[in-house]
């Protein structure tokens, strides 16, 4: 009959192999939730650069420029814009270069511009081509610059990453809730006697399933607190190395992506143990051998 001391060896191994379980759990799907909170923010940020320029004719009066900044103001498709004169670009582009282009050719081989930039919802190749259509029926405007093939490939793109990381996250959610669920009632299947000699002495089903629900609880808190810990040390690191991960991971998003698995995490090992303490309270001795 095994000793005292090789039981408590056995109980703290199994809950050992629980949490360990449960984190590595939790770390694959708040890695997963991060890269698509980084997709997102980077789809976003890759959406705002999309736009378009409107080069207007050498000799366009001021009212023709006009006719253009009051149709960019008053489109929701236009989330912003900036004009450039002549003089202004080519006093930019002779600063640039280091010579005096306007000695050079005898004049201003310059126009004024709009730099547009689309809205969020208005950043795809057909909104993109719809919003220059209308704006290049303005009088004075001479041309529209816009690869409308450049937005058509990033949006595919981008929406592939998505569906990929979407479908990693419900997979991997799948997985997480049989693990977790695998594991936690594999700890109380080694104690499904415990819970029947319980039963026989009358102890209550609240009384009996309490220590399941605090260990499974336990579990939770623990391989939470590991997960975090992990979480936000990778953040930090991956921050020190590179700015740009501040700006497409920020801390808020770290912070609600680490709670929300910790307190998935802690419910759902709860939830796992006290389903797997109402089987065998359930059970009859007999099935006791066969669950």
């Amino acid at each position: 009959m095994p000793s005292k001391r090789s039981r408590r060896i056995s109980t703290l191994g199994s809950q050992l192999t629980s949490m360990v379980s449960v984190t590595l759990v939790m770390l694959l799907i708040a890695s997963a939730a991060l890269a698509g909170v980084g997709a997102r923010r980077l789809d976003r940020s890759l959406r705002h650069n999309f736009g378009f320029v409107v080069k207007m004719e050498r000799e366009a009066p001021m009212q023709h420029v006009n006719y253009v900044k009051t149709a960019l103001l008053h489109h929701k498709g236009v989330e912003s814009f900036v004009y450039s004169g002549a003089d202004q670009i080519l006093q930019d582009e002779s600063e640039l270069l280091g010579e005096d282009i306007a000695g050079m050719l005898g004049a201003n081989p310059y126009s004024a511009e709009f730099d547009v930039k689309l809205a969020a919802p208005y950043s795809s190749a057909d909104s993109l081509e719809s919003i220059a259509a209308r704006v290049r029926q303005i009088p004075g405007v001479d041309e529209i610059i816009a690869d409308a093939q450049v937005i058509e490939g990033a949006d595919s793109g981008l929406r592939r990453i998505g569906l990929v990381l979407g479908g990693l996250g419900a997979l991997l959610a799948v997985v997480a809730v049989a693990l977790i669920n695998n594991t936690v009632s594999l700890s109380i299947y080694s104690r499904r006697f415990v819970i029947h000699a319980m039963k026989l002495v009358g102890a209550t089903s609240g009384f009996i399933c309490r220590p399941f629900l605090l260990a499974g609880a336990r579990t939770g808190v623990v391989a939470a607190s590991v997960s975090c810990v992990a979480i936000v040390g990778g953040r930090a690191y991956l921050g020190g190395m590179d700015a740009w991960v501040n700006d497409i991971l920020p801390w808020s998003s770290v912070a609600t992506v680490a709670a929300l698995c910790a307190v998935g995490g802690v419910g759902l090992c709860m939830l796992t143990a006290w389903c797997a303490a109402r089987r065998y309270l359930k059970a009859s001795y007999d099935e006791m051998f066969l669950k």
